[in-house]
């Protein structure tokens, strides 16, 4: 891939997913500028992780980019946006997954072949006109549904688990050391470059996403400590 491909890919990822990501937020009525730089950053790195993915020849690895990026979405609403555990894989599946399938759905059908799977195929060019045409027509629909006050509201708070702030950064931790060993693992005997910023990209974002998991859990730490001295001196 030339160098001109690879930035148009990382560009239209992002578009994708940053649209993807307002458009899951949208829907749920949850705060999308105030953590635009968060979703900004996890954007690129994954966008990075799909591309060494896509075009890694020495490796068949397509199967790991949902997976990846379902839990870089989860990891997000529950670490980074606090909602609870139960709610963010519903969100998860529902607002990443569902609706924007469905609006990519819309627009190959009303693409008049242009966006069909064999021109996608035949013309690479094309996969990146889809994602960034995706990107903005998500972005498009975000902004309808704020302007409208469409959306879905819940109160979060009535199904949080106890402690599951601990299950979060489990399974954070968890994501940081399974998803690189299981590449490297299952491709031991032909350890590529590639292969070895891939494993880099997923530990940076899934390490970023811990580091939201333990803030609150630390900033706690910080508040009740103080308390404590003086009830001691006390």
């Amino acid at each position: 891939m030339s160098s001109v491909d690879l930035g148009w890919f990382l560009i239209s990822q992002t578009i994708y997913g940053i649209g993807s990501y307002a458009i899951m937020s949208a829907l749920f009525q949850l705060r999308f500028r105030l953590y635009f730089p968060v979703v900004l950053v996890i954007t690129i790195l994954n966008s990075i992780i799909n591309y060494l993915v896509y075009f890694n020849k020495e490796a068949d690895l397509g199967y790991i980019v949902p997976i990846i990026a379902m839990v870089i979405a989860f990891l997000y609403l529950a670490a980074v946006v606090e909602i609870p555990i139960i709610w963010s894989f519903v969100v998860t599946i529902t607002g990443s997954v569902i609706v924007p399938l469905v609006v990519q759905l819309g627009i190959l059908s009303c693409s008049f072949g242009f966006f069909m799977p064999s021109a996608l195929k035949e013309h690479i060019w094309r996969n990146y006109a889809l994602d960034i045409t995706s990107g903005l027509i998500f972005v498009l629909v975000t902004w309808i549904l704020h302007t409208l006050g469409w959306g879905f509201k819940f109160d979060f708070e009535k199904i949080r688990l106890k402690r599951e702030k601990w299950l979060v950064i489990t399974i954070a931790t968890c994501s940081v050391f399974c998803f690189p060993a299981a590449i490297v693992f299952t491709h031991i005997n032909n350890v590529t470059l590639s292969l070895t910023f891939l494993s880099i990209s997923s530990i940076l974002v899934f390490l970023f996403l811990l580091g939201y998991a333990t803030k609150k859990e630390r900033d706690e730490i910080k508040y009740l400590k103080p308390i404590m001295e003086v009830e001691k001196h006390d």
